[in-house]
């Protein structure tokens, strides 16, 4: 009858059949982490014609600075990404993975789907049960999949009908002509795990140590936008006297505005719709990466893939 495909990081029982587990984020995972698989998989789902659902969120860290309680915080999530969610029945419940101990295996590992996976959910969709199928652990599989049909995923018309999925309701400051750039710069966070903090894959943002590469980069913006009335847009969190010195470099048709702890789900929404979108070595920026069928500037040590419409430059923003 039908199969539905569901990522978790647990092993399931037969509760499920009526009540499948939120997705927790343990209370130090912030939205990039937690939802950067969901939305690959979203996009597995939309390439492969394998429906998912997404059973909602919880314990994500992040929500003191949005003016939402936690509750409210992980109900605009859900809102706002706009997940299939189904509230079926399920005669059966499968794992993937199997149990405990393969799972736990199974979270590391770097595969991807093989055939055997997909002959598995065709004999799912002739049985005459609703199934789920738990990928519990399988998030390593979702992204190596996507990785290895990046240009057939990645399209700009999959890519933008992702997008236009959203449900935004905030204020929205792309509604002009202008050209808007988005950038976002990580600062550090207290929700960092001490590997991350030191991690020089992090890329924190430290004028103080030098700032000659920032104002290379938006030489780069100035240089490639001549004639046009561009503003560039800083996502990040702390205080707006942090930012002074990229604000003193605006011009009359370069303007240069900051973001400072807004509300996150505003920040991905204006990063997704950005004419060009300026990464931070964050899941949080993957995530809007995926949702921008425009141009992205993305360091060359990120780790991890971005779509093929993307730029890569060093430490020093220089292009390489």
């Amino acid at each position: 009858m039908s199969v539905c495909l569901v990522l978790t990081n647990e092993v399931s029982n037969d509760n499920w059949k009526t009540s499948v587990p939120l997705n927790d984020g343990w209370g130090t995972e912030g939205m990039g982490s937690m939802i950067q698989y969901q939305l690959l998989l979203y996009f597995f789902s939309d390439f492969t014609g394998i429906p998912f659902t997404y059973t909602g969120s919880k314990n994500f860290a992040h929500h003191s600075y949005t003016g939402y309680s936690e509750d409210e915080f992980h109900k605009s999530i859900d809102t706002f990404f706009n997940f299939p969610k189904l509230e079926n029945i399920w005669d059966k419940v499968y794992d993937y993975t199997g149990d405990k101990d393969r799972h736990q295996k199974n979270i590391h590992s770097g595969d991807s789907f093989d055939k055997e996976f997909f002959d598995l959910v065709e004999k799912y969709e002739r049985s005459d049960d609703k199934i789920l199928l738990n990928l519990n652990g399988c998030h390593m599989k979702v992204l190596t999949y996507c990785k290895e049909n990046l240009e057939k995923i990645f399209t700009k018309d999959r890519i933008d009908r992702i997008r236009n999925n959203l449900i935004f309701n905030g204020k929205k400051y792309f509604d002009d002509d202008d050209v808007h750039i988005s950038w976002h710069l990580r600062t550090a966070n207290p929700n960092d795990i001490p590997a991350e903090i030191v991690s020089p894959l992090r890329d924190y943002y430290t004028p103080e140590n030098n700032f000659s590469r920032y104002r290379n980069l938006i030489d780069l913006l100035k240089s490639n936008s001549e004639g046009k009335n561009v503003i560039l847009h800083i996502h990040s969190q702390g205080f707006t006297h942090d930012f002074q010195s990229l604000l003193d470099l605006k011009e009359d048709n370069f303007n240069i505005v900051t973001h400072i702890d807004d509300n996150p789900l505003s920040d991905i929404y204006h990063m997704a719709n950005a004419s060009l979108l300026i990464m931070a070595n964050s899941s949080f920026s993957w995530i809007a990466s995926f949702l921008n069928s425009n141009q992205i500037i993305v360091r060359d040590n990120w780790c991890l893939f971005v779509h093929p419409n993307s730029i890569r430059v060093n430490y020093d923003y220089r292009l390489l």
